[in-house]
């Protein structure tokens, strides 16, 4: 059996969001992924059993991907306020700058390849933790709402998607003032 090598198992992956963007989830066949990644049919199988399992680890890949930097400029000495903005536009710099990956997430949880598996669980939970620590510890210092966190997150993340939709259809760049604006609105929202 031959050694799985992850820069080509990672090819495979990038290859199947660029796939799935212009196909959909229902036109990705395995046979067209091969020929996007560069390699043979029978390499894709080596590292993916079937297309409901490459779509689980092209799930857990992109979160990875798109929730690893949200700390990127957060210092522990930041008010919550503060690490809360900058979490905020770090969130919504990373969803301009990677259209594809809201693209195949929307698609991904209204089909049926969306199943909870104890990786993707585990995964989504420990890259989300900081994120849900940050409100807690807002929570502590009677600074947050007393709601559930969850609550909080998916609403600001919701927030951000869609604004993040709208830079990248109008074409038109977020300015400081209405990246002000949108924080102003974000905050009235989750604070006290």
């Amino acid at each position: 059996m031959r050694q799985k090598d992850e820069a080509k198992e990672q090819q495979i992956l990038e290859a199947a969001l660029q796939l799935i963007t212009r196909t959909g989830l229902a036109g990705l066949k395995m046979s067209d992924l091969a020929k996007e990644a560069g390699v043979a049919t029978g390499t894709v199988y080596i590292y993916f059993t079937d297309k409901p399992a490459l779509i689980q680890r092209l799930y857990t890949y992109l979160v990875q991907k798109s929730l690893g930097d949200l700390e990127a400029g957060i210092r522990e000495t930041d008010p919550v306020r503060v690490k809360i903005q900058k979490l905020s536009l770090n969130y919504l710099k990373e969803s301009i700058e990677h259209p594809e990956y809201a693209a195949f997430f929307e698609q991904y949880y209204r089909s049926p390849y969306f199943v909870e598996t104890a990786e993707s669980q585990s995964v989504e939970n420990g890259l989300m933790q900081p994120i849900l620590n940050l409100v807690v510890e807002g929570q502590q210092q009677t600074i947050i709402k007393e709601a559930n966190p969850e609550l909080l997150v998916t609403l600001v993340c919701g927030m951000l998607n869609e604004l993040a939709k709208q830079v990248y259809y109008t074409g038109q760049p977020l300015s400081p003032q209405d990246w002000e604006t949108t924080f102003s609105v974000i905050w009235d929202g989750v604070k006290r």
